[in-house]
């Protein structure tokens, strides 16, 4: 019997431990900015992908904003999912990207920096155009990959 209950908490904290990496790995890919205070203007549901993560269902917000977007978890799921924020200058492009067997994402690159993120929805082609209402490039051209990393590079 002790030897059960050895094993058991050595699998919690084992467990345990994988977990804290994997939250510590997906928060390198939070970038938050100073912003100036302002009204939401509109919000999609959707997931996210980036480096470590992937959501799928409705765990993730795209909000805009006059100064840019914000994107970020549900009260739910912001524990994992990275608050990842852009003004629309910032911006180098929004773009289409797909895995092989995942929904398309618009892929959220900013100028100069390696710091990008994806927000999975179905409904592209409804955010694409708020995208180019505030003067970012957008390509409607859907880019296939295999692995989120080929996007890093």
């Amino acid at each position: 019997m002790p030897l059960e209950i050895a094993l058991v908490v050595l699998l919690l904290a084992l467990c345990m431990s994988g977990l804290f990496m994997w939250v510590k790995l997906v928060a390198g890919n939070k970038r938050t900015i100073e912003v100036p205070a302002g009204e939401l203007e509109q919000f999609f549901w959707g997931g996210v992908m980036c480096r470590h993560l992937i959501t799928s269902g409705s765990l993730a917000r795209l909000e805009f904003f006059e100064w840019g977007v914000r994107l970020r978890g549900i009260p739910v799921s912001r524990w994992i999912v990275p608050t990842w924020e852009a003004k629309y200058d910032e911006l180098a492009i929004a773009e289409l990207v797909a895995l092989p067997h995942s929904r398309i994402a618009i892929w959220l690159r900013l100028r100069g920096e390696a710091t990008a993120i994806a927000f999975l929805s179905d409904r592209f082609s409804q955010i694409l155009p708020v995208f180019e209402e505030h003067g970012v490039p957008v390509n409607r051209s859907v880019t296939r990959i295999r692995r989120v990393e080929e996007l890093y590079q």
